[in-house]
């Protein structure tokens, strides 16, 4: 190994959680905009997603790191005109630093609405038509755009095996391309589109030569985030290809950026930054996570570093399932301690704990910690009571 350090797991655990704003405990405060963003700048991207089980997936995040907040506060940022924070694609459909855009833009792998290569000369007039209308008219969703132009419905066309009409096949292609973007998503969760540059200002397309310096600020931010990470989890954030995030972390070791370690028990080389400094402690707070938290989405490195094994079961037969619907993975303090199936029953007021499942030889004692977790979760949730058990 030539020299190289050798971390043990709880050092590594330490650093992760530390990178991800896991590491603190959350102070009774009031949450200002200034927080979020410098929250989600972090971490650098909250995943969307369209259960609204508890609550919608982009929200929790910011719960777990900073506690109870007003999501009207995020909502209003990401509707907002040249906002540090916006929609694009990261990991997945994300609330990312506006920042990232152009970077992201070359990385992603999404070519199967990427181009607009093969559009017919109907949608190319569309993408015009499309481009015009919100030139005058911001935020606005694919159905507006589909009313206001006068476009066959949903229904009648379909592409890919989706049930989309050419608008939404248009509007898709062009976002995915950066064209345009969002001012956040109306109350029926649809992306509010206008011209990118109303939404993060006039932007520097990049070209081929320019690619290599986009992928050195990606891999700078995912380890940002990530704090200690093998090449896999380098990539798997962002979504870039392995082997080119691999000769980066390599290009970005030999100039002592970075520094590769190993990690006990992980066979594959880790990388940290430079100078990095392992936090002595993790406080005690229990949190839950979403399955959609940036902590937990990469599974894989889930179970390699924390010994964790978790699996959202949303798309498994309900007989089927191990742990539940929409289960949160517990973590408390530096481990992860189990897992508890959530689910706001908003008609009856009732933040309700269906199951909760504990790794085997953990303390009683967390007991009263997911209990108090689950109190502030329902009042934030501006829910009456707790349920325990189905």
């Amino acid at each position: 190994m030539g020299g190289q350090r050798i971390l043990s797991l709880k050092q590594a655990r330490r650093i992760a959680l530390a990178a991800q704003g896991l590491s603190k405990g959350r102070k009774v405060q009031p949450v200002t905009a200034r927080k979020i963003v410098s929250a989600i700048g972090s971490i650098a991207q909250l995943q969307i997603d369209s259960v609204n089980v508890v609550r919608r997936a982009h929200y929790m995040p910011m719960f777990a790191r900073l506690g109870a907040y007003d999501t009207k506060v995020l909502d209003q940022l990401l509707a907002k005109p040249l906002s540090p924070i916006t929609e694009y694609w990261a990991h997945e459909a994300s609330v990312v630093s506006s920042e990232l855009i152009q970077d992201l833009r070359v990385w992603q792998r999404r070519t199967w609405i990427d181009k607009s290569d093969g559009f017919s000369a109907e949608q190319h007039d569309l993408s015009d038509r499309v481009l015009e209308y919100l030139s005058n008219n911001p935020g606005s969703s694919a159905r507006q755009i589909s009313q206001a132009l006068d476009v066959a419905p949903v229904g009648e066309k379909k592409h890919w095996g989706w049930n989309w009409n050419d608008t939404k096949f248009v509007t898709e292609s062009l976002f995915a391309q950066a064209k345009i973007l969002t001012l956040g998503r109306n109350s029926q969760f649809e992306r509010r589109y206008a011209l990118a540059a109303d939404v993060v200002g006039t932007q520097q397309e990049l070209d081929a030569a320019q690619r290599h310096e986009a992928l050195a600020r990606l891999v700078v931010r995912a380890m940002d985030a990530l704090g200690i990470a093998t090449a896999h989890c380098v990539a798997e954030y962002f979504r870039l290809p392995v082997r080119a995030a691999k000769e980066e972390l390599a290009q970005q070791a030999r100039a002592g950026l970075i520094e590769e370690v190993q990690v006990a028990g992980i066979a594959e080389p880790c990388y940290l930054q430079a100078g990095t400094k392992i936090p002595r402690r993790i406080d005690p707070d229990l949190r839950l996570l979403s399955p959609f938290d940036s902590m937990v989405f990469n599974r894989r490195r889930l179970e390699k570093f924390f010994g964790f094994e978790y699996r959202i079961e949303i798309y498994v037969p309900e007989n089927q399932r191990r742990y539940g619907y929409y289960v949160f993975p517990m973590l408390f303090g530096e481990e992860f301690v189990g897992r508890v199936d959530l689910k706001a029953d908003r008609a009856r007021s009732v933040l309700h704990a269906k199951q909760v499942h504990y790794e085997p030889g953990v303390d009683a004692s967390v007991e009263a910690g997911l209990r108090a977790e689950l109190d502030r979760m329902a009042r934030w949730l501006e829910l009456e009571r707790v349920e325990i058990g189905l």
